[in-house]
């Protein structure tokens, strides 16, 4: 099993308990250390797991304590927490990817104000093709603040999730603001995603942070029309945002 099939199942059994009222409103849950002897798995699994429940509403942290039990809510998940690789995945697809830049720099004005980290601090400037079954779907530009840089750069940058590795090393990938719109293809995404100069792509900025707040990466994905749509769906107890592929579009995440 995967690992970020390993938290998902460790998420839903710490929320059927709450629904069971093992853990009633106002209790807390077990420690961390608890619940990997309990689960055999490493430490970064659980901690995903239990922000998983806070991102949901489930369970708060407070200062010094331990997770508190706020009550249950729909089990569906703000599905986009997950990378474009494990979203592949889980939809039946074969994600890869062209690296077309990989470099650590100093931070720009810009840079600083994206990862709310210092002018001058290094930071991976990482450029990449992704692929859906290997056709070009989506260029991808992330920023990747210093504390997880050199790890990303250790990895196999062509296949696999980033995501779910920095997980099996302990950072947490907790909280993600997103905004969403429409772009013109410029020349060179023109070239890569094999479309006209000037047609639409869908933009997906995104900037994610660690259960503390510490900003770990800010990413601007430029996707093809046709590649994948964006689903929403809305009800007075959630708010739901799924990615779903143009090839298979009743799968949703």
């Amino acid at each position: 099993m995967s690992v970020s099939a390993r938290y998902q199942t460790i998420a839903a059994e710490l929320r059927a308990a709450i629904d069971r009222g093992e853990y009633p409103i106002g209790s807390v849950l077990p420690s961390e250390g608890e619940l990997v002897a309990r689960h055999g798995v490493a430490r970064g699994t659980v901690r995903q797991a239990i922000a998983l429940l806070e991102q949901e509403g489930v369970v708060a942290t407070r200062q010094g304590a331990r997770r508190t039990v706020l009550g249950s809510v729909p089990t569906q998940s703000f599905s986009e927490m997950q990378s474009f690789s494990m979203w592949a995945v889980s939809q039946g697809h074969v994600p890869t990817a062209e690296v077309l830049h990989a470099e650590m720099r100093a931070a720009t004005l810009t840079d600083s104000e994206r990862l709310s980290t210092p002018v001058g601090e290094e930071v991976l400037d990482l450029q990449r093709l992704r692929l859906l079954d290997g056709a070009p779907a989506m260029v991808e530009r992330t920023l990747y603040a210093d504390l997880v840089a050199q790890h990303v750069l250790a990895m196999d940058l062509t296949r696999g999730s980033i995501t779910e590795r920095l997980t099996e090393l302990g950072f947490v990938y907790a909280h993600a603001d997103h905004r969403i719109d429409a772009v013109a293809a410029g020349v060179a995404e023109a070239r890569l995603l094999g479309v006209r100069r000037g047609s639409p792509l869908l933009r997906q900025r995104r900037v994610t942070t660690s259960p503390a707040g510490v900003t770990l990466e800010w990413s601007d994905d430029r996707y093809r029309a046709d590649a994948v749509t964006i689903n929403v769906r809305n009800s007075m107890s959630a708010n739901n945002l799924a990615r779903l592929s143009a090839r298979n579009p009743a799968r949703a995440v």
